[in-house]
């Protein structure tokens, strides 16, 4: 996991080099902690003699003078502890700030890497597990560095420190406190991968928890009108009740490992002070020096105890961060080619080679499709839903790619050609016209943001929108709320529909754009599409069969195949499927039978 951090801790080794010397500075503070309370037990209390370098430093030791010496003592403690806070301080902020630029580079990178992955990834992720991911998980490359690193960096330079210095003053005794170390090895194996269990299986369930939640809040209005709020509630308590669980086994978990930590511990320091309280009766070392010994042991376990800690977080911070990375290491399923290239200029011819696809293996949705639209034309899609015509839109886009046969853009295989240029070429006029939070400005403008504002009026107006975008309070920067909910499906459609003559890409997709409009909306909308068509390779795809009189030819779709095309009138002149699928549309409640209600 640190190999993989690696790259995005690199910008801030300066940082984190200056942290670390500062930690490195509060750690040899924290050895000096101690040494007061033996100088004053010793020398102030006692009659112990002081060392040389102490009578150098405050001469009033050697001196005898008691009070100048606590004087001393007490502005030791102070001195040592400002140093300390203040190393441990810089450190923090340092380190901690290393930890907040990893985390927000992995989120940038988290959403890159999101809107670079294909649609099949984004078909297969529900919403709410890939926002888990990009907002929560990549938080513990903090815990990581906060909690994981800074005290094992710490406890390291300590545990060397105090185990030094320990040796020196009574090798017996270090020895003995040091025989529980195994201890917490064992304690580490043992719950390790149970806490590393236990925090995977939360996150994921807390990532489904939130998917329900967007799932609920998303669609608050079927929700409502089909009267399922408490079943949706009791859906998401039985989500949140397991994610309690699995969280109250984590929670006991990591307190049954820092119990049976504190208990090796509490044995350390009991057999530390019955060794030591002998050697002291027997006159081996001094009240002082048993007092700084313990002193010192509490600073040896508690580095120890940090280790044990730690290991908890890691492990919970490595469930979390693998996370992320199966995000990051994702590969895209379409890419450039080698080679890829974007032609000087697109004349718009189309062409659909014995195309097969298939979204899972065993279940074909296209079989041996093959057409050819010349430049400028408009061809309609038609036939029952699940018939595939959605499915060569996509293909067109490059969503995805054909599993046989190919698709063609004058002469060339779209997968020879440069997928963000390629897409370039393709303005797309949707159903559900996908407005985003922001202005109607930068609605329209969203595919050439660069556009000026006389331009993106201009495509208002061909689009028949300026009129009531005029008549808004603000206008063109009118905000539009969350899915554009304060705009009529008409007006919706009309942005939608001016965004595509902003865009002016060659081809044009419209795939189903009146379908959820009245009558008088979409005779309305019809002369902007029709103006819009011009000059531009056209793909209407309809289930209403309304817009296909603008196509210049027809193809039939069912179950993945194409089995009639041509005009609209040559297909109504024969016993056809389209001519069905016209008939059933277009018959009149006047022209059926009347059969009386039975009383």
């Amino acid at each position: 996991m640190w190999r993989k951090l690696l790259p995005y801790w690199r910008p801030s080794l300066g940082r984190s080099a200056a942290g670390i010397a500062a930690l490195l500075a509060a750690a040899g503070l924290e050895l000096l902690l101690p040494w007061p309370v033996k100088w004053l037990v010793d020398h102030v209390l006692g009659d112990q003699p002081p060392s040389a370098l102490l009578a150098q430093i405050w001469p009033p030791f050697a001196a005898g003078d008691k009070t100048a010496a606590l004087w001393g003592v007490c502005a030791a403690v102070v001195l040592f502890a400002v140093a300390h806070r203040a190393a441990t301080l810089v450190s923090q902020l340092l380190l901690i700030g290393v930890g907040g630029r990893v985390v927000l580079q992995l989120r940038c990178r988290g959403y890159e890497q999101f809107c670079r992955l294909s649609v099949a990834y984004h078909d297969k992720t529900k919403v709410g597990d890939s926002l888990y991911r990009v907002a929560y998980d990549t938080q513990a490359a903090m815990s990581l560095i906060s909690s994981g690193l800074m005290p094992l960096l710490q406890g390291a330079l300590i545990l060397v420190g105090v185990l030094a210095i320990l040796a020196r003053m009574d090798l017996f005794l270090t020895l003995i406190a040091s025989a529980i170390a195994p201890v917490f090895w064992i304690c580490i194996r043992a719950f390790g991968k149970r806490i590393d269990g236990h925090s995977r299986r939360y996150h994921e369930n807390e990532s489904a928890l939130l998917s329900t939640v967007q799932e609920s809040l998303s669609s608050m209005r079927a929700m409502q009108a089909f009267t399922r709020e408490p079943d949706t509630a009791l859906r998401f308590g039985q989500q949140a009740t397991n994610s309690f669980g699995i969280n109250l086994r984590l929670v006991k978990t990591q307190l049954l490992f820092s119990g049976s930590v504190g208990l090796a511990m509490a044995a350390g320091t009991a057999a530390a002070i019955w060794f030591g309280a002998h050697r002291v009766m027997a006159g081996q070392l001094s009240a002082g020096d048993i007092l700084v010994f313990l002193a010192y042991l509490a600073m040896l376990y508690q580095p120890l105890n940090a280790f044990s800690q730690s290991a908890s977080v890691v492990q919970s911070a490595r469930a979390q961060l693998r996370r992320v990375f199966e995000v990051l290491d994702a590969s895209a399923e379409i890419v450039d080619r080698p080679g890829a290239q974007a032609l000087a200029k697109v004349r718009g011819e189309i062409e659909f080679r014995g195309v097969a696809f298939a979204y899972k293996p065993a279940e074909p949705v296209l079989h041996d499709v093959s057409f050819a639209t010349r430049p400028g034309e408009v061809i309609a899609l038609v036939g029952p839903t699940g018939a595939g015509k959605s499915t060569l839109s996509s293909l067109l886009l490059r969503f995805y790619d054909p599993t046989g046969g190919a698709v063609l853009l004058d002469g060339h295989d779209l997968r020879d050609l440069q997928l963000a240029w390629l897409r370039r070429q393709v303005s797309v006029v949707l159903q559900d016209a996908l407005l985003l939070s922001g202005t109607i400005r930068d609605n329209i403008a969203y595919g050439r943001p660069e556009a000026t504002m006389a331009e993106i009026e201009a495509a208002a107006r061909k689009a028949q929108a300026d009129d009531f975008i005029r008549a808004l309070p603000e206008g063109y920067q009118t905000n539009l709320a969350e899915r554009a909910v304060n705009l009529s499906g008409g007006q919706k459609q009309r942005i939608a529909i001016a965004r595509a003559f902003l865009k002016d890409a060659p081809i044009l997709v419209l795939d189903e754009p009146t379908s959820a409009l009245d009558v008088q909306t979409e005779e309305a909308l019809l002369v902007a599409l029709k103006t819009l068509m011009q000059g531009r390779t056209t793909f209407i795809i309809a289930h209403r069969l309304s817009t296909v009189r603008l196509a210049h030819r027809i193809i039939v779709m069912r179950d993945g195949r194409i089995v009639e095309q041509g005009s609209h009138e040559a297909l109504m002149g024969r016993e056809s499927f389209y001519r069905s699928l016209h008939d059933t549309q277009t018959l009149r409640p006047d022209s059926l039978p009347v059969t009386a209600v039975p009383s």
